[in-house]
């Protein structure tokens, strides 16, 4: 005999799985994607660093391999700019990893 919670569980997950999988979950990742990349471009608007390259991490020391090569733009973005690089860097993970 089969515990109820496990049959639950037998009938729910397929069911999950494929909401999860569908187009409206792209939709979504996209969307977050377009608002994170906004909200950092406005961040760096405000600093005066429009221009300046948006880091591709929010580390500011490895200490495997010492100090991380930036200038000092690119400190400015990490220290005050983080919530929303953060932000961007994990809506963009989300995204490729939608796309595989």
């Amino acid at each position: 005999m089969i515990a109820p919670r496990s049959l639950m569980t037998r009938l729910l997950l397929p069911c999950l799985l494929a909401a999860c999988a569908g187009p409206a979950t792209q939709q979504r990742a996209d969307d977050r994607l377009v608002k994170a990349e906004a909200e950092m471009n406005a961040c760096k608007q405000g600093l005066g660093l429009g221009a300046a390259p948006t880091p591709t991490t929010t580390a500011l020391y490895d200490p495997a391999t010492g100090s991380v090569a930036q200038d000092a733009a690119q400190v400015k973005i990490k220290t005050l700019c983080g919530r929303q690089l953060y932000e961007l860097l994990d809506a963009q993970r989300v995204v490729k990893e939608l796309h595989r």
